[in-house]
Parts: C-alpha cells; structure tokens; sequence
C-alpha cells in the first residue's frame, strides 16, 4: 500500500515539476508598432501588447514558482513516509 502512495506522490511532482517548467517557457519578444503598420493608434497597440506580456510573464513566473513549490511538498510528503516506513519495518 506505502508503494502505491509513494508512487501516486512522485507522479503528482513530476506533473508540477513539468507543468512548472512549461510556464518557465512562455518567453518571446512583444510586437513593436511596426507589427501593427500604418494604421492609428499602431503606437498604443504595441504598448498594450507590451503590457499584455509582461503581465502574462509575471503570471507564468508566479504560477511556475506555485508548482516548484508543490513539488518541493510533495517531495518532502514522500520523504516523511519513507522515513516512517523504514522506522516501523525496524521495530
């Protein structure tokens, strides 16, 4: 039973632990004006679009470094059983 647990433990970090590397990823340049043409307002669409990113990067960053943080939980749950279970079987 302690193995199907440690087990169920380790997929849920490797999940996090992918999961948080794929927000590390959402990365890339935000169009300039010269994205949107000669149209008007082409300036304050490339600001919005600038803006957009860096909140988006900020969110992904928060949102990567939540899921280090289960992972890092997680792990310290399976250490805590594993310590347990090898104190019992000594007994």
């Amino acid at each position: 039973m302690l193995k199907f647990h440690r087990d169920a433990l380790d997929g849920c970090a490797a999940a996090a632990r992918a999961a948080s590397g794929a927000f590390a990823a959402l990365t890339g340049p935000a169009p300039d004006a010269a994205a949107f043409g000669d149209v008007s307002g082409s300036a304050a669409m490339a600001r919005a679009a600038g803006d957009l990113k860096r909140v988006s990067e900020e969110a992904a960053r928060l949102l990567g470094s939540r899921l280090e943080a289960v992972e890092r939980a997680l792990d310290a749950v399976e250490r805590t059983l594993t310590t347990a279970d090898s104190t019992a079987v000594r007994r």
